[in-house]
């Protein structure tokens, strides 16, 4: 944690991500994981790449730059999935107009039609079988393609409205109020028991706001990033699947990242640590010179080229 003197060395965090998911049935809950994956992943990009590229700038140094990969549009397309998801969970659990599945999914995809951005991340799901849909597929109006940073997903929408709503069964919640368990109890909703609570409660909205409140808190932190690879997709020691590894590899930005370091300064050593190992050891002229003149005039002692300093 970022905080000054000693306090600062005695707070520890350790984000363990569960990693990107793409199953042969990807549901409300995938696209959750794969969201906060995107996140962390963008989180990277602006804090540890782009940030090198700028402090290369500030520096003046020789750097022609890199492109690097904006997830904006996919999070601007995930947020308004959730928009309109809100709309209709809530519209069910009112009874208000014909709020299904299916109706949601294919306003999704209409709106997402509708915009450039949003047509390039999220699209429709394919007819297969010449046209006509195979059994065990979705129908089209029964979910999308989002294209992440790792991957295409496709995205079944079925149950989504009533997974969205995170408000228990009036008689489930009846139970828990009633309980003669006082911690029991205490995890109930008296208003929602008495009618006069809200009848939905948006877990997508809850989730986005979790999010952010975990980015706030790494914006906060020192951090350090451990990568980890999945060797191979059998779940079996021993086995190494170079292309599965190379993917994951391209995928994280890992390849960005060395290449930044390899074509720019990795090494790194603050002007006081050299002037303080050093100027003992040089002449007594040496001395009256500033921090900066110092350093210069070493880099031209061991005729290190401008450009590489």
């Amino acid at each position: 944690a970022k905080c000054e003197g000693e306090e600062a060395w005695k707070h520890v965090g350790i984000l363990d991500i569960y990693g990107f998911e793409n199953l042969q049935h990807n549901s409300f809950e995938q696209l959750c994981i794969n969201l906060a994956n995107e996140r962390l992943q963008q989180y990277f990009v602006e804090n540890v790449l782009r940030a090198e590229q700028e402090l290369y700038k500030r520096e003046a140094l020789p750097w022609i730059g890199l492109p690097l990969p904006d997830a904006q549009p996919v999070f601007n397309a995930i947020a308004q999935i959730f928009k309109t998801l809100d709309d209709y969970s809530q519209n069910l659990t009112r009874g208000v107009g014909n709020a299904t599945d299916k109706g949601f999914c294919q306003k999704v995809v209409d709106e997402a039609n509708k915009d450039a951005a949003r047509r390039d991340v999220l699209r429709q799901l394919k007819m297969t079988g010449g046209g006509r849909r195979s059994v065990a597929g979705p129908c089209l109006n029964e979910g999308f393609i989002i294209k992440h940073y790792a991957g295409q997903v496709q995205y079944n929408t079925e149950s989504w409205l009533d997974k969205n709503n995170d408000r228990l069964l009036a008689e489930c919640e009846a139970l828990i109020c009633e309980s003669t368990n006082t911690l029991v109890k205490s995890l109930g909703d008296d208003d929602s028991q008495a009618g006069k609570g809200p009848l939905f409660r948006s877990i997508s909205k809850k989730y986005q706001k979790d999010l952010e409140s975990l980015l706030d808190t790494l914006s906060t932190c020192n951090l350090h990033y451990i990568r980890c690879f999945k060797p191979n997709g059998e779940q079996t020691p021993d086995i190494f699947t170079g292309q599965l590894v190379l993917d994951q590899v391209v995928q994280c930005g890992t390849i960005e990242l060395v290449k930044i370091m390899h074509d720019g300064y990795p090494n790194r050593c603050p002007f006081e640590e050299i002037t303080t190992r050093f100027r003992d050891l040089l002449p007594e002229r040496f001395q009256r010179y500033g921090m900066r003149t110092f350093i210069e005039a070493l880099m031209l002692a061991y005729e290190v080229p401008p450009q590489e300093w």
